[in-house]
């Protein structure tokens, strides 16, 4: 058996191939120590004596001979591609020999040389390594360290003197000695680094700093159903990785989603903790549907990213065009969303991380409020401009409340809010096997009393390879979350307004210690602190995801691969109203749901490059199945409501209902990806689903998609231009689909809750008919094409790519109204159309790198265009949502021409001045009352005079992102913005206009109101017997733009010798905002939640986004 004398600058041969990515400095050390020590340890020829070949190759290339033993063994070939030529074509003849037999044969009549080591086969040449090793006995002048650009060592890095034989090859440490003289020019090289050469002068010791060559190093990114080299893409895809949020108090998928991706909208409509997000993906395309983006994490369809713990996630990948949602199909219109979490490593060693944090909560605003003293006067002014001429305080009273004060609601209602988080993870592996286990807990305060949310989560994740060609791998998750009042509340059952509307002159509280049931001067309605303290509603959820899979290498670039999912939930929702909170009527109800859905994936894969060409494909067959069961009791006058609902049957009256649905998917795709030369690129998908929601006639649905892309920066042309390190320019297109109805919308229903009284007293339980069914329902198409250009310069420090896009939805599904002799109601039909187009941009740049220094910066731009382009027979539909409940009116519309969203009002146009008083007579007024458009003319503000007077949904957005590093410590800030949308202030209006719900004006704004002979100039209207005050109108409509500094965090990296590595840190997140919103929060809203793009832009009492301060340990053994 032959023997190598040492190794250079090796690769692993089907791992490192010609395009690489710079290898992870514990895979170079564990290369470099293996490549240096193999000489001194003796060889384990055990295996390689047992196992034998029959090789019969005729006219090969060596390379395709030692392919052939790897993949009939379990050997895996060493060697450095410069010295052995894996070119040179052999024939070999093998019968029943062992490996050495074989290698002999192989290299008869070459310098080849070869060395076993247990199942690791290391080539070298002999002739080389013999020049090399004399060359290293001789007398070392000069002393050197090769680091790459953040001063991190690089290991086998080649050092020659050029015009001689002398070499080196730097060690575990970047260290290396070699003789060399004034003069003589050192060149360093290493794959994936651009060659660096240095002149020297006198100096015995030097440092070459080695600079990424971004040409050769190309990301490889998750797409749907496989993977594929960014340079390769032909489809709109933005990835956002764990290291642009990693500084920022992450507890949620979309928080570190929000402002880091062009075209995707997040904005958290609720913020207590574990609240609804709405997020959009390039805007809005159903009316009927949910317009969130489908999350597909570790490739489970439809999975929910609310049970996901961020610290387990590797990388988020976004795709937002048609040629990369396709392959979605039925559910791939409104984006898509792919995580993949994090595994274990193959270094060999055990690695336990634990990541700590605490954080307080307080309002980013409060309203200014009339002190008590204010306040009492503000309402004697506001008794006499009604007449009222028995006030309510005297000025003793008002003289008291200046002197004494009165009660803070705010203080009573709001808190500081302290939420922990704590996450534990152990990882390790081998080669063969990878394994990684992590729990968290979270525990969050809210800012509103008795509001919190707590998510305990454990996931595993185990990757195993039985050998070459078969590989195992199985994932689990549990989560246990628990939400408690914090769901969206609106109107005057909320603290948030309750807060704001009971009298600062009035004690909550009675003598006895319990709550005060009505406020003598302000609100009618609830006292806050009953509804905080006397009222419960807890939302909790168990799910359980169990993921394995099965992948086996038919032939070479050939694969085949199964994947099954079973993913739990079980959902319990426990509401409760105390004897305060319901004025003597407690009730309560409690509702257990289950929902089970199970998936299988058969995909089969090829990827595979003959010369120019490169294929990737793959053709698949998916199902999936989903069954929901809900069991419902309600009571109400609970004979003891300290039991509150866990002792319902304890009532005057209670209730059961039940209730099951069960939808099925079957699906079929392909996809193709060709590349030319690394020039031309060119993608083909086509997916099929048949969906159960649907008739048999309409149950199938084909949505195909393509797209082409040129790599223009790889011509020749473009290159002498020494203008761009990449450009590429791609166009795409295709069809996705949703089928946003309910799992019977086919079928005509029956209402089970009616009753029947057919004889006096007694009330009987029946049916009637409800709305009919449409047999012809099909699935929504949204049509999208896609333009985009990607750029990079200065050696890629600055890249841009920007797209422009065009949706169109047509078959919209809508509710149409059905007579009630037709059995009332609605029935769903596809009639509408609508239509969204707009623009992203993306800058990153590296603006300096240096030992110590560094600055990284990344921006997005985003702009949405929505439009409703058809509604059938329709011009207009109205949601019959009415919000504020004060006036009969929607508050919603949809209608041709415009935006989903739009909201439905009076048009303000300021107070009657006194030049206006004849033209104020005729609409029974006097000057200062508030002043509407007439749009009819007929001199009466009513239900004709209501219009489109705004839109809820925002039209831009933006984020900036920017990373400071100074030695070991990290600055981060990050900024976040939506512009364009307007908003409805019912809560800012409601607690102005001293009338209704109220009662009475508690914001001190009241005091810059129109008063006759006082202030005439003002925008506010004044307070009169004639003069209405609508909430509902452009009088309380307002800008919602903001720009927020989401997240500024500052930390420190450190290291314990033979203990562990330390990171601390201390971040804020919604330090400030630039806004002109009057209300606490633009970005909050309590109306539509998460899922409604119809109903949005509306603040009553909607809980706002918290300014939270954090402080973070993270450790690493």
């Amino acid at each position: 058996m032959k023997n190598h004398i040492c190794i250079q600058s090796y690769r692993i041969k089907n791992v490192l191939m010609k395009k690489t990515k710079k290898i992870p400095l514990f895979m170079k050390t564990t290369l470099f120590m293996l490549f240096c020590f193999v000489g001194f340890i003796s060889a384990n020829d055990g295996y390689a004596q047992k196992v034998l070949l029959n090789i019969a190759s005729q006219d090969k290339t060596v390379n395709e001979v030692l392919n052939e033993i790897e993949q009939k063994t379990e050997f895996t070939f060493f060697y450095n591609n410069r010295q052995i030529d894996v070119n040179r074509r052999v024939s070999i003849h093998a019968c029943t020999e062992n490996v050495f037999q074989v290698l002999d044969k192989i290299f008869k009549g070459t310098d080849i040389t070869y060395k076993v080591l247990d199942k690791s086969i290391i080539l070298s040449n002999a002739a080389i390594n013999t020049t090399s090793s004399k060359a290293v006995q001789q007398k070392e002048s000069l002393k050197g360290k090769v680091v790459d650009n953040h001063g991190d060592p690089i290991i086998g890095a080649n050092i020659i003197v050029v015009g001689t034989t002398k070499g080196a090859i730097s060690d575990i440490y970047g260290n290396f000695s070699i003789e060399a003289s004034k003069g003589d020019v050192i060149k360093v090289s290493y794959i994936g680094y651009l060659d660096e050469s240095v002149t020297l002068s006198n100096q015995t010791s030097i440092k070459i700093t080695l600079k990424e060559d971004t040409k050769t190093l190309d990301e490889v990114v998750v797409i749907g159903y496989g993977t594929a080299r960014k340079s390769d893409l032909t489809g709109s895809l933005s990835s956002v990785s764990k290291e642009s949020y990693k500084n920022q108090n992450v507890t949620r998928v979309d928080e570190a989603l929000q402002g880091r991706a062009a075209g995707i909208q997040i904005s958290n409509t609720v913020g207590a903790p574990g609240g609804d997000v709405r997020i959009r993906i390039r805007g809005a395309n159903s009316v009927l549907g949910d317009n969130s983006p489908l999350f597909v994490i570790d490739g489970f369809v439809g999975a929910d990213f609310n049970l996901l713990n961020p610290a387990d996630i590797q990388s988020i990948e976004v795709l937002k065009d048609a040629s990369s949602t396709a392959i979605y199909g039925s559910r791939g219109a409104n984006g898509v969303v792919l995580v993949t979490t994090k595994s274990g490593d193959k270094e060999g060693k055990v690695q336990v991380t634990y990541q700590g944090s605490v954080s307080f909560s307080n309002q980013i605003k409060k309203y200014d409020m009339l002190n008590a003293g204010d306040f009492a006067a503000t309402v004697n002014e506001h008794d006499k401009a009604l007449g009222v001429t028995n006030l309510k305080f005297t000025q003793s009273d008002i003289d008291n409340y200046y002197k004494n004060g009165g009660f803070d609601y705010n203080d009573a209602v709001y808190q500081t809010g302290v939420s922990d988080q704590h996450q534990l993870s152990i990882s390790g592996g081998t080669v063969k096997t990878q394994y990684r286990v992590s729990g968290s807990f979270l525990d969050m305060d809210g800012i509103v009393r008795e509001t919190g949310y707590k998510r305990y989560t454990i996931r595993t994740n185990v990757n195993t390879n039985i050998n070459k060609r078969l590989s195992f791998r199985f994932s689990a998750n549990g989560t246990n979350s628990s939400g408690n009042n914090n769901q969206a509340r609106t109107g005057a059952g909320n603290p948030v307004v309750q807060a704001l509307s009971w009298a600062p002159t009035t004690n909550p509280y009675t003598e006895n210690g319990g709550f005060l049931a009505s406020d003598p001067t302000g609100s009618i309605k609830t006292n806050p602190l009953s509804l905080i303290h006397d009222t419960e509603n807890i939302r909790s959820r168990t799910a359980i995801n169990v993921m394995g899979g099965a992948r086996y290498e038919i032939i070479p670039g050939l694969s085949a691969d199964f994947q099954a999912a079973a993913d739990l939930g079980f959902f319990n929702n426990k509401s409760w109203s105390g004897n305060y909170a319901s004025n003597n009527q407690p009730s309560a109800s409690k509702t257990s749901n289950q929902a089970v859905t199970l998936q299988t994936t058969t995909q089969l894969s090829y990827d595979k490059t003959f010369g120019i060409h490169h294929i990737n494909a793959v053709a698949a067959v998916e199902t999936q199945k989903y069954t929901w069961e809900n069991l419902t009791g309600s009571a109400s006058n609970l004979k003891f409501s300290d039991l509150k609902y866990d002792n319902l049957a304890q009532s005057a009256t209670n209730n059961a209902s039940s209730d099951f649905s069960a939808w099925q998917l079957l699906s079929y795709l392909g996809r193709i990806n060709y590349t030319l030369m690394d020039k031309y690129l060119f993608s083909v998908s086509i997916r099929r689903d048949g969906s159960s929601k649907f008739s048999k006639d309409n149950r199938f649905s084909t949505f195909p998609a393509g797209a082409i892309a040129w790599n223009a920066g790889n011509e020749e042309f473009i290159k002498k231009l020494n203008l761009f390190d990449k450009l590429k320019i791609r166009f795409s297109w295709g069809l996705t689909g949703s089928q946003a109805i309910n799992p019977y919308a086919t079928l005509s229903a029956y209402n089970t809750d009616a009753y029947y009284s057919f004889s006096t007293g007694i009330r009987t339980n029946g049916i009637q008919k409800g709305a009919p069914g449409n047999s012809g329902l099909k699935w929504e198409t949204t049509e999208q094409k896609d333009l985009g250009i990607e750029m990079g310069f200065l050696n890629n420090r600055l890249s841009l790519e920007f797209d422009y896009f065009n949706k169109h939805t047509r078959d919209l599904l809508l509710n149409k109204s059905v007579p009630y002799y037709a059995g009332g109601g609605s029935i769903v039909s596809n009639v509408g159309d609508i239509e969204n187009k707009g623009i992203e941009i993306n800058v990153s740049a590296r603006i300096f790198s240096t030992k110590d220094w560094g600055w990284e910066s990344t921006f997005n731009y985003s702009s949405v265009k929505n439009k409703v382009t058809n509604l059938g027979n329709e011009t207009r539909i109205f949601d019959t949502t009415d919000v504020i409940g004060l006036n009969g009116q929607p508050a919603f519309i949809y209608q041709v021409g415009k935006s989903l969203g739009s909201l439905w009002g009076l048009k303000y146009l300021g107070p009657w001045q006194k030049d206006e008083a004849t033209e104020a007579a005729k609409f029974g007024c006097v000057p200062g009352d508030a002043h509407y458009q007439d749009l009819d003319g007929n001199h009466s503000i009513d239900g004709s005079d209501y219009q489109i007077i705004g839109c809820g949904m925002p039209k831009y957005s933006l984020g900036w992102n920017n990373t400071l590093t100074y030695k070991n410590f990290t600055l981060n800030a990050f900024f976040q913005g939506s512009f364009g949308a307007d908003k409805l202030n019912f809560t800012r209006g409601l607690h102005l206009m001293a009338a209704r719900d109220a009662r009475q004006a508690t914001l001190a704004e009241i005091k810059e109101r129109y008063i006759p002979g006082v202030n005439e100039n003002a925008w506010l209207p004044a307070w009169s017997t004639s003069s209405k005050w609508e909430p509902q109108s452009t009088l309380f409509l307002e800008n919602a733009d903001y720009l927020r500094l989401k997240n500024i965090s500052i930390s420190y990296d450190f290291k314990v010798k033979k203990l562990a590595d330390f990171r601390v840190s201390l971040s804020a997140t919604n330090l400030f905002t630039i806004t002109s919103y009057k209300g606490i929060d633009p970005e909050s809203s309590n109306v539509g939640g998460g899922g409604s793009d119809i109903e949005q832009g509306i603040d009553y009492g909607s809980y706002p986004n918290s300014k939270t301060y954090t402080i973070g340990l993270n450790i690493t053994f």
